[in-house]
């Protein structure tokens, strides 16, 4: 069949039309109009949109010439150099650096119909077209084609969410039943067919789908390919943008745009649409839209300034709406509990991942909402959401520590505050670790939230564990450096390069570690180097106004720190995998049965955990190897340690490798720590 030739459109007209994405508000109006299914006419303005579901391409006034779109970067399927580097300057406002440690992803265009429009269009090379099928005649190769994971309709999505989500970021009620994973593969090159499906239209439904569509497909075989991983990442950030842009919709109001003052005196209308979830309130959907997204910017996008205002806004709808103070006992009950306290998590996952003071009271007694139940384990909750404010309390310890250290400020407080921290979180984590784990790291969820229990205490564990790390870190080991980029609130090897400075260290009483030689320093390219006859801080002595001592001795901190990473990187091994299919088997699970993809983590709250575990283990490591001589090392009791000092880092490797599988900033995390474990393998890690 002959194609129709578009008519000539002169380069300069269809540059300037395109120069910019599409404004704002044409987006806002259209949008208006597909939600509240009112007419352009009744408002006596022109159509400029084609009705669609769910913004496919549009079919424009002019249409442009072919030749034209494969001139165009945006559109061709070339791919930038770099898709991690931005084109232009970006604003140091806009971004967090160093990220705590996680890669940061470009804003390649903020406005989702763009977006869209650039993976979708029909016409753009490598869609369907006639050329793909005259390849076929030829028997060229089949080039592998990128493909993401998109859902039949809003329960298929509500499906996928119990089972890729809900196990480690439970905010809606319990499932009615077991779900199955009802994934549809797309195609990049799918752009015929892609117009006519069901596409999420609410900021829910659209915010799950952002996160299901970074898990490769089941039988990708090329899920690992940079077009695979660009097609899905750009598939995934256009669905979290018509996310943001419907929240903003639903809380419109036509007559702001026409008459404003008449907007004032306007009661806001209420939600006509059906809900996503029966157990949950149209007008709370936002908000889990919201906590969806702030995990989404920290662990797919990096973006820790995005993340913290996406909790911060999901937090001032929550309490608007009185979440906080939620004394119903109704049918919304369950669902409001876990919105609200779900909702702290992400405000208080912010301040830790940032390396901050929280921007509201934490501990304040005015949040007298109760705590979730989950039927098979009632405490679960509770004891998940302690253990959240136990780390946030350890990070503002290490906020106060490094302020008082750089000002060289007296440590009373700081001594007084760390026998606080050490008294409140050992039995903690001591009652931790005799807990019982239910189901197995295989069990699909269900109505009883068992394999949700035993995900809540893992986290529990991990998070307890590490609040532990952070208080004793500084005491064991100087906060000496060892990978090159920052994390969290570990320092990087460059801040200690660039600072002229000698270092000073408060005394440790009985410091029994300090004479030890300085650890080995991980190079650049994981190289280590060898250790020096002196310590540092044997060098340095301590600051002659700083009479006390620490309450601990750096060996009584450096041991602690040793069993609360062992303890993490055995919950991270504990952790539960997504089940798709509902069925039990070994761990671990793949996407499908025929599938060679492991099911990948997601809603990751705790990759900062992952690095403290690995510092400690590091630290230890380099130690050992520093006071004992080549001979000793292949002593018993010395090789015992490294054994078990090298399988803890192998698990936090395998836990970031897993998370990276979807979420793509946490592969920053995942390179440094393999650059550092490597040089330290003395045994087969397959043993």
């Amino acid at each position: 069949m002959t194609e129709a030739v578009a008519p000539p459109v002169s380069a300069s007209a269809a540059k300037k039309k395109f120069a910019t994405p599409p404004v704002k508000i044409a987006c806002l109006s259209w949008y208006v109009l597909l939600l509240r299914s009112a007419p352009c006419k009744s408002r006596g303005r022109e159509c400029v949109y084609k009705p669609s579901r769910r913004g496919g391409a549009r079919v424009r006034r002019k249409p442009r010439p072919i030749e034209e779109l494969q001139h165009n970067p945006a559109f061709s399927g070339e791919l930038p150099p770099d898709e991690a580097t931005p084109q232009d300057p970006i604003s140091v406002q806009n971004y967090i650096d160093p990220g705590a440690g996680l890669k940061q992803l470009q804003d390649f265009f903020q406005d989702s119909d763009f977006i869209f429009d650039t993976l979708f269009m029909t016409g753009v090379p490598g869609s369907t077209s006639g050329e793909s099928a005259s390849e076929a005649s030829f028997n060229f190769p089949a080039q592998p084609i990128p493909v993401a994971r998109t859902y039949k309709s809003d329960q298929a999505i509500l499906d996928a969410y119990y089972i890729f989500i809900h196990p480690f970021f439970p905010i809606l009620p319990p499932p009615s039943g077991m779900s199955l994973d009802q994934a549809v593969p797309h195609f990049q090159n799918d752009t015929d067919g892609f117009q006519d499906e069901y596409q999420p239209s609410t900021p829910i439904s659209l915010a799950i789908s952002a996160v299901l569509a970074l898990v490769p497909c089941a039988n990708d075989t090329n899920h690992l390919n940079k077009e695979s991983v660009v097609f899905r990442r750009r598939y995934a950030q256009y669905l979290a943008q018509c996310a943001v842009e419907s929240i903003e919709i639903e809380s419109e109001i036509p007559d702001s745009s026409t008459e404003p003052p008449k907007a004032l005196n306007e009661t806001p209308d209420g939600f006509s649409r059906p809900q996503f979830h029966p157990g949950v309130p149209v007008e709370l959907e936002s908000i889990i839209a919201l906590d969806i997204l702030s995990v989404y910017e920290y662990a797919q996008r990096g973006n820790l300034k995005k993340m913290q205002a996406r909790a911060g806004q999901a937090l001032v709808s929550a309490m608007s709406l009185s979440l906080h103070t939620c004394a119903d006992d109704d049918a919304f009950a369950e669902a409001k509990r876990r919105i609200w306290w779900m909702t702290y998590i992400c405000v208080c996952q912010g301040s830790i991942v940032s390396n901050t003071e929280p921007t509201f009271s934490v501990f304040t007694p005015s949040y007298t909402t109760k705590y979730p139940v989950i039927q098979s384990d009632p405490e679960a909750f509770a004891v998940y959401i302690q253990a959240q404010q136990a780390i946030l309390s350890a990070t503002q310890f290490v906020i106060e520590l490094n302020k008082t250290v750089k000002s060289g400020g007296d440590m009373t407080r700081i001594y007084e505050r760390m026998k606080e921290m050490e008294t409140s979180l050992e039995p903690l984590t001591t009652l931790a670790d005799a807990w019982v784990l239910q189901a197995t790291t295989t069990t699909p969820v269900d109505p009883t939230e068992e394999v949700l229990s035993r995900s809540l205490r893992c986290m529990a564990r991990i998070k307890l564990n590490s609040a532990r790390i952070k208080v004793h870190r500084y005491c064991a080991f100087y906060d000496m450096p060892v990978f090159s980029g920052k994390h969290c609130d570990l320092k990087s090897k460059s801040e200690i390069d660039n600072d002229p400075e000698p270092r000073t260290w408060p005394a440790c009483s009985c410091s029994s570690m300090v004479a030890l030689p300085s650890p080995p320093m991980a190079g650049p390219n994981g190289t280590i180097s060898p250790p020096g006859k002196k310590s540092p801080h044997s060098e340095h002595s301590p600051n002659g106004s700083l009479l006390s001592t620490f309450p601990f001795s750096s060996h009584q901190s450096a041991k602690i720190c040793l069993k609360a990473a062992i303890n993490i990187a055995q919950s991270f091994d504990d952790l539960p995998y997504p089940n798709p299919f509902g069925q039990l088997c070994p761990a671990p699970c793949y996407l499908s049965p025929t599938s060679t993809i492991v099911c990948p983590r997601t809603m990751p709250s705790f990759a900062c955990c992952a690095m403290q575990c690995a510092y400690a283990l590091l630290m230890v490591n380099h130690k050992t190897r520093a006071m004992y001589t080549e001979n000793a090392l292949t002593t018993p009791m010395v090789e015992s340690l490294l054994l078990r000092l090298q399988t803890g880092l192998a698990s936090i490797s395998a836990t970031l490798e897993n998370y990276a599988t979807a979420f793509e900033a946490l592969g920053g995390m995942r390179d440094q720590i393999r650059s550092v474990i490597e040089p330290t393998m003395m045994f087969d890690p397959t043993v």
